[in-house]
């Protein structure tokens, strides 16, 4: 068990490092899957939907509760990286 927590710990590191962790992460609804990769999402209870790009074997669908990420923090570049667990 000592293994993997050292291991966990450079991991994170080297992520943090890398900038990787940088990223606000938001609530978001699906109201419609466009293609593959798009999804129309209402992101933090926003009443215009946005089209995002999103994980293309994510399998979404209507009504699932997802986890958009504002990448670097710009809210103007965004990416929908997973559903939610409820």
């Amino acid at each position: 068990m000592q293994e993997y927590e050292l291991i966990k710990k450079i991991i994170h590191a080297e992520i943090s490092n890398l900038g990787l962790l940088k990223g606000d992460y938001h609530l978001g609804k699906v109201q419609a899957v466009k293609a593959n990769s798009i999804l129309s999402v209402f992101v933090d209870g926003s009443i215009t939907p946005q089209d995002i790009p999103c994980n293309p074997d994510g399998n979404f669908s209507v009504n699932s509760e997802v986890w958009v990420i504002f990448i670097n923090g710009d809210s103007k570049n965004k990416f929908v990286i997973s559903r939610r667990a409820v």
